[in-house]
């Protein structure tokens, strides 16, 4: 006796051996009746019906040749619009939307995209773990919409939990964070600083807006990349922020080349703000307990000439930390609407 495999004419999975030559059998994955010489003898079901569409109100846009429904504005920049978005199918994901403001703005997103992508693939010491807290490269092109003019875009991979920056921070407190708080914040982004210089490369722009904190997880991811120069350049900024100028060493506004030392004294400006301070001087309120004022005020005065490293000043951050709360212990940080 032959033996013949079966496969259902409805979805071609496989049927079990039929119990006779004239055997009827049924397909248990889509119910089509089949005899046992393989002929259909149920009509196979109709194709399921498509799932209806995500959130239909949602406005739609396509870059690189893919949809996405717009969920809402992350952020806003001097030049950039930065939008929520998943991909429109359904195998889908979280992304982020960067889109250039103006037209003339596309070489800033573009640049930007090539930076990163070189990171992904960077040799440098902790890539595997850093580049996780850049922006992940998706796709770019130009953003294309029912109405309105195509401008230049990036997508970017959704990192969930990092949705508050500094800026935003400051808003929630406007005396300052505890400074507790803030010296994980500092430490954190040293880290990653630390990585970007081995790399050979200098951010140009850490300002408030550009740090994202994780509150639950304590951690910190830097964005805000087009401004980004190589470590050996002698280029100056790309551009700067025109509300954010107390954030620059002055120097860099007057067309001095970045260099880590202009990384970290931004950093510590940005720190000495979120604190309730003064970004151009790093002076902090009362509050704040004077071994990491002193480092504070000494850091934001740092001059691109200087020979320093973002993982020496993390230990001295440690150190002052240690000084003014004593050994390390886990003080949460809460954030209205975070859970």
């Amino acid at each position: 006796m032959e033996l013949q495999l079966l496969k259902c004419p409805g979805c071609g999975a496989n049927l079990p051996p039929p119990a006779s030559a004239n055997g009827i059998l049924s397909c248990a994955y889509c119910g089509a009746m089949v005899s046992a010489r393989g002929v259909a003898v149920w009509p196979k079901p109709a194709r399921p019906a498509d799932d209806p569409p995500f959130a239909p109100d949602r406005p739609r846009v396509t870059v690189a040749g893919t949809r996405y429904v717009v969920l809402g504005r992350l952020g806003q920049g001097d030049s950039c619009d930065v939008f929520l978005a998943r991909r429109d199918s359904r195998i889908t994901e979280m992304v982020v939307l960067k889109v250039a403001r103006a037209l003339s703005d596309g070489d800033l997103v573009a640049r930007e995209y090539e930076i990163l992508e070189e990171f992904q693939g960077s040799s440098a010491q902790g890539a595997e773990h850093f580049t996780r807290l850049l922006p992940q490269p998706v796709a770019r092109g130009k953003l294309k919409d029912p109405v309105g003019t195509s401008r230049a875009a990036a997508v970017y991979r959704w990192m969930s939990g990092f949705q508050h920056s500094l800026t935003e921070l400051r808003q929630v407190y406007p005396e300052g964070i505890d400074p507790r708080a803030a010296v994980w914040m500092w430490k954190r982004a040293l880290e990653l600083l630390g990585f970007v210089h081995r790399a050979g490369y200098v951010h140009g722009a850490v300002l408030p807006p550009h740090l994202l904190v994780h509150p639950r997880d304590h951690g910190v991811m830097l964005v805000g990349w087009s401004n980004a120069t190589q470590y050996h350049s002698t280029l100056a900024l790309p551009s700067s922020s025109v509300t954010h100028p107390d954030f620059y060493p002055e120097e860099l506004l007057d067309g001095a080349t970045p260099s880590p030392a202009t990384d970290l004294a931004m950093l510590a400006r940005s720190v000495a703000w979120v604190l309730g301070g003064t970004a151009a001087t790093g002076l902090v309120p009362s509050n704040v307990p004077p071994p990491l004022f002193v480092l504070l005020r000494e850091q934001a005065r740092l001059q691109r000439g200087e020979v320093v490293d973002a993982w020496s000043v993390k230990e001295a951050v440690s150190r002052a930390a240690l000084e003014a709360f004593g050994p390390p212990r886990f003080v949460p940080f809460t954030l209205p609407g975070w859970r």
